[in-house]
C-alpha cells in the first residue's frame, strides 16, 4: 500500500458468531527518524503476534523459550491423563489419594475413583500428583483450574447498600457449596451501565458434587423488624421461600444478555417473624457470555475442544510505587496526592479524569505511573470554574433545572441512559479550563473490582469515561446542527471555486433562488418544510415544517439566516452544490465516493475536508507535547480524545445527512474546537496538561482556515440575538456578555427504549459557541464553549443552551456558588 500497508484481520464474536468482526487497519510508514516501528509476525493457525520495536538488530530464537513450571505441570497432567475436561465444560483433577486404591481394587474408595482408571500408574504419576497437591507451581495450578469452573457457571446475589442484613449462605442438593465475594470479569457483560449502591456480590465459587439439575438455594438471615429487602440476582429465579415478591425487574441490559431475566432485581416482604428468606435459582451459564478479550486474564482456555494453558505475558515492565504523582489544577490546587484524588477533585467530577485508584492506568495518575519515577504535573483545568460548571451541568443538563443564585431549583427525574458534557476552552492558548461530565455514573458508588472489570468488559459505557472529550461511537453522540459550523466553512471554501455558490451564500431574493433550483432540475423550493419536495424519496426536513420565505432579511436569503435559524433544506441543497462528486447534478454522479488516502477528498467534498481541518477523524493527543514521543498511548488515556467521527456516505441523501449533522458522532470538545476556529481564524490546538515536572506544554500552532467567516459569525450572532438560542439567553445572560456571544443549537433525533418496553423519540441537544474576550471582567482571552445532553425531549435551544447561559450568568454575577475573585486571578493571566 502506498506509504504503508493494509491489514485485515477476522476475529471470533459471541454477538455475531456466525460472521464474527473484520478489523481493516491502515498502518501508515513512520519517518524514518521514527524512535519506534511495528512489526508483526504471521504465525499459521494463530492471532498474529505484533511489537513496536526500537531501531535496533534483533535475533528470533528458532526454538520456543522453555515453558514456565506451572504450564510444564499442566502438559504433564494432561500426558498422564490426570486433567480432563468434563462433559458440563467444567475441569476434573484427579483426586490425591488416586493412587492409593490401587492396592486395594475392591474398596468403595477404588469404584469410587473408577473414571480415572485409564491413568497410568508409576512413579511418573506419584511425582505428578505430589506436585499438583504439595507444590507450589501446583497449588497455582489448582487455583486457575478453580477460576476457570467458577467460570463455566454463575449463580450470584447482592441487597441494597447499607441494609442491615446478615451473611448469604448456600447449597447446591442439599450440599453446602462454597461462596465468595465478586463476579467474575466476564460477568460484566451482563451490564449496560455499572450497577450503582448496591453491596458487594457474594457468589457461588465451590460447587459441591450433585445431581444434575439439583436446585441451588441461597439463604438470606434477616435483621429484626426488616420490612423489605432489596437484591439483585445473576441467574433466574425458581422460587422463593419465607416472603413474596413485592417486584420483580429483569435487569439484564449488557450486550450479550441472551435473556433480560438472566439479571433480576426483586423486592421481597419477609414473612411475619421470619429470620430468613430462601430462594432457589438456576446457575447462568457463563460460557455464553466469554468475549475474547477475557483470554488476557486467563491461563486456562478451551481451544478447539480441548484445554490449553496459556500464560500471560508476564514481560512488561512492573509498574513503579503507587501514589508516585502530584496532580494540581492550573493555579496548584491538589487534585491527586497520595494514591487518591482529592476531596475537591471528587467534589467537581475529576476523579474519573485524575484517577479513582492507583490501579486505574488510563487516568492522568496511571499515564504518569507508567513513566516510571516521580512526577509532578498541572492541569490547565480551573478547579473553581470546573466545579461551578459541573454543579450546572448534573442541575441544568441531567435534571433539566434551573441554577439560581449558586443552588438548583426543579429539575426532573434522569431518563436511563442521558449523559451529558460542557467544555470551556481557551482558544488563544487550547488550554482547557473545563471538563465536565455528568451520566456515566459514580465510579466511587461501587466496589473498584466491579468498576475495573466492567471498564474492561465495556470501556464505552465506562463511568471512568469522560463525557467532555470521549463518546461511545453510537448514535447518541450526533452533533446535529451544531454541525452546520463545520458545514458553512465547507461551504465558504467550496465558494472560492464556485463564483455561483458564492452568491447564494451572500444572499438571494427568494424568487432567484427558486428560479434557479427550477433551472438546474432541483426540487428545491423556498416555500416548502422538505427537500426534495416528493416525499416519497429520502428527505430532510425543517424544525416544525418551517419554510425558508419566513426567515428572510428584507427578501433575501444566505448563509447567515440559514445558520440563524438551522434550516436544514438550505444547507441540504447547499451541501450537494458544493461537492464536486455530484457534479451539480440533481441526479447521478458518484455521491458513494469513498476516500482511500485520508485527505483524498479534501476539496472534492469541502464539508468533509473541513471537518477533518478543524479535528475530525483525529484523536487529540491533550499532553501539550510534554509526554515523550515513544510513550505508549491506550485507547481510553484520559490525555486523549475519542475521534470525531462521520459515517461513511454511500448516497446522495446520506450526504445531505451530513450537512445537518447526521451519521455522525461528536464530543463538546470537538465542537468547542469547530466554533473557537471560526472565532479565532484557524484550528485550534487543545491541551489538558499544562506543565510537566516544571516544563511547560508547547502544543502545535493550528492551521489558517484561510476562508471568509464573516457571514459565519453574523449567522452565530444571529442565533444568540433572535434565533434558535435567543430564548436561553434574552433574559439569564446581562447584555454585556450577551453582546460577545456566538453560538449555534443543535437537536439531533433518535430513540431510545423507555421503562415500558418500547422505542421513543429522543433527541441529542448541543449548543456551540465562542465568547470574545473581555466579555466577563477579566477574561482577557476569547473562550469557546460547547454543552450537549442526550435522551432529551427538547431542542439545543431548550436544553443545551441554558447550561452555558447558566453558567456565564453565574460568572457575571460572580455570586457566592460561582467564583470568589475575578476570572483574571483565578485564571492566572
Amino acid at each position: 500500500w502506498p506509504d504503508g500497508a493494509l491489514r485485515l484481520r477476522r476475529h471470533a464474536s459471541a454477538s455475531c458468531p456466525g460472521a464474527g468482526v473484520l478489523e481493516i487497519q491502515w498502518l501508515r510508514k513512520q519517518a524514518v527518524s521514527s524512535a519506534r516501528a511495528q512489526v508483526s509476525a504471521m504465525v499459521p493457525g494463530r492471532e498474529p503476534v505484533t511489537a513496536w520495536l526500537s531501531s535496533g538488530t534483533y535475533e528470533v530464537p528458532s526454538e520456543p523459550r522453555p515453558g514456565l513450571e506451572d504450564q510444564a505441570l499442566f502438559q504433564q497432567l494432561q500426558a498422564l491423563r490426570l486433567v480432563r475436561l468434563a462433559p458440563d465444560g467444567t475441569v476434573d483433577l484427579a483426586p490425591r489419594d488416586l493412587l492409593a486404591w490401587a492396592a486395594a481394587p475392591a474398596s468403595a474408595r477404588a469404584a469410587e475413583l473408577s473414571d480415572w482408571k485409564d491413568a497410568p500408574g508409576g512413579t511418573e504419576t506419584a511425582r505428578a500428583l505430589r506436585r499438583l497437591y504439595r507444590m507450589a507451581d501446583g497449588a497455582f495450578v489448582r487455583q486457575q483450574i478453580a477460576v476457570f469452573n467458577a467460570e463455566r457457571r454463575l449463580l450470584a446475589v447482592r441487597t441494597r447498600a447499607g441494609a442491615a442484613q446478615g451473611e448469604w449462605a448456600a447449597n447446591v442438593g442439599g450440599s453446602a457449596a462454597g461462596t465468595t465475594v465478586g463476579l467474575p470479569p466476564a460477568a460484566s457483560a451482563l451490564f449496560g451501565d455499572l450497577p450503582q449502591g448496591w453491596s458487594a456480590w457474594t457468589r457461588v465459587a465451590q460447587w459441591p458434587d450433585a445431581e444434575p439439575g439439583a436446585a441451588t438455594r441461597m439463604h438470606l438471615a434477616l435483621a429484626p423488624n426488616t420490612s423489605h429487602v432489596e437484591l439483585m440476582l445473576v441467574g433466574r429465579l425458581e422460587g422463593v421461600e419465607g416472603g413474596r415478591v413485592l417486584e420483580r425487574t429483569p435487569a439484564c441490559t449488557g450486550r450479550l444478555c441472551a435473556r433480560r431475566d438472566a439479571v433480576t432485581r426483586l423486592v421481597l416482604a419477609p414473612e411475619p417473624g421470619a429470620a430468613s428468606i430462601t430462594f432457589s435459582a438456576t446457575p447462568l451459564p457463563l460460557a455464553e457470555l466469554a468475549s475474547p478479550g477475557d483470554a488476557r486474564y486467563r491461563f486456562l482456555r478451551v481451544e478447539d475442544g480441548k484445554l490449553v494453558w496459556h500464560p500471560l505475558d508476564n514481560t512488561a515492565p512492573a509498574p513503579t510505587a503507587r501514589g508516585s504523582a502530584r496532580i494540581a489544577d492550573r493555579s496548584g490546587t491538589p487534585l491527586w496526592t497520595g494514591g487518591a484524588p482529592t476531596a475537591e477533585a471528587v467534589r467537581a467530577g475529576l476523579a474519573p479524569l485524575v484517577g479513582v485508584r492507583a490501579e486505574q492506568a488510563n487516568s492522568v495518575a496511571g499515564m504518569l505511573e507508567r513513566l516510571g519515577g516521580v512526577h509532578d504535573a498541572n492541569l490547565t483545568v480551573d478547579l473553581a470554574l470546573q466545579t461551578l460548571a459541573q454543579d450546572i451541568l448534573d442541575c441544568v443538563g441531567l435534571k433539566r433545572g434551573h441554577w439560581v443564585r449558586g443552588a438548583c431549583a426543579g429539575g426532573a427525574s434522569v431518563p436511563a441512559g442521558r449523559h451529558a458534557g460542557f467544555v470551556v476552552v481557551d482558544t488563544q492558548t487550547g488550554e482547557i479550563l473545563v471538563a465536565a461530565g455528568a451520566g456515566m455514573g459514580d465510579p466511587l458508588a461501587a466496589p473498584w473490582p466491579e468498576v475495573r472489570d466492567f471498564d474492561r468488559a465495556n470501556p464505552a459505557a465506562s463511568p471512568l469515561r469522560l463525557p467532555a472529550f470521549q463518546h461511545d461511537g453510537g448514535v447518541h453522540s450526533s452533533p446535529g446542527s451544531t454541525f452546520k459550523i463545520v458545514s458553512a466553512l465547507g461551504l465558504e471554501l467550496a465558494a472560492q471555486r464556485n463564483p455561483g455558490l458564492d452568491t447564494l451564500l451572500a444572499g438571494l431574493p427568494l424568487s432567484a433562488i427558486n428560479r434557479t433550483a427550477h433551472e438546474r432540475g432541483f426540487e428545491f423550493r423556498t416555500d416548502a418544510p422538505t427537500y426534495p419536495l416528493d416525499l416519497r424519496r429520502a428527505h430532510v426536513t425543517n424544525y416544525r415544517d418551517g419554510q425558508l420565505d419566513r426567515r428572510a432579511a428584507e427578501g433575501r436569503f444566505g448563509l447567515p439566516q440559514a445558520l440563524t435559524y438551522s434550516l436544514n433544506t438550505w444547507f441540504a441543497w447547499s451541501a450537494e452544490l458544493s461537492d464536486a462528486s455530484l457534479e451539480g447534478k440533481p441526479d447521478g454522479g458518484i455521491p458513494m465516493l469513498q476516500a482511500l488516502d485520508p485527505h483524498a477528498l479534501g476539496l472534492a467534498r469541502p464539508i468533509a475536508g473541513m471537518a477533518r481541518l478543524v479535528g475530525f477523524e483525529r484523536s487529540w493527543r491533550l499532553d501539550g507535547g510534554l509526554l515523550p514521543p515513544d510513550f505508549r498511548w491506550n485507547r481510553w488515556d484520559a490525555l486523549q480524545t475519542t475521534p470525531a467521527h462521520i459515517d461513511p456516505i454511500r448516497s446522495r441523501h446520506e450526504l445531505r445527512q451530513m450537512a445537518i449533522g447526521i451519521r455522525m458522532q461528536a464530543t463538546p470538545l470537538q465542537m468547542a474546537l469547530a466554533a473557537g476556529a471560526v472565532g479565532e481564524g484557524k484550528v485550534v490546538t487543545p491541551v489538558l496538561l499544562r506543565t510537566l515536572d516544571g516544563k511547560p506544554a508547547a502544543p502545535a500552532e493550528g492551521p489558517q482556515l484561510a476562508v471568509r467567516l464573516d457571514r459565519i459569525k453574523a449567522g452565530m450572532k444571529g442565533v444568540i440575538e433572535r434565533g434558535t438560542a435567543a430564548g436561553a439567553f434574552r433574559t439569564a445572560v446581562p447584555p454585556a456578555v450577551r453582546a460577545g456571544l456566538y453560538g449555534k443549537t443543535g437537536t439531533a433525533p433518535t430513540t431510545a427504549l423507555g421503562p415500558d418496553g418500547e422505542r421513543h423519540a429522543v433527541a441529542t441537544v448541543w449548543f456551540a459557541g465562542w465568547l470574545e474576550p473581555n466579555s466577563l471582567p477579566g477574561q482577557a482571552h476569547r473562550w469557546a464553549l460547547a454543552a450537549y445532553a442526550s435522551h432529551s425531549d427538547a431542542t439545543g435551544g431548550e436544553h443545551a443552551a441554558p447550561v452555558v447561559a447558566a453558567f456565564l450568568a453565574a460568572l457575571a454575577r460572580n455570586d457566592e456558588q460561582a467564583a470568589k475573585t475575578p476570572v483574571s486571578e483565578r485564571l492566572g493571566r
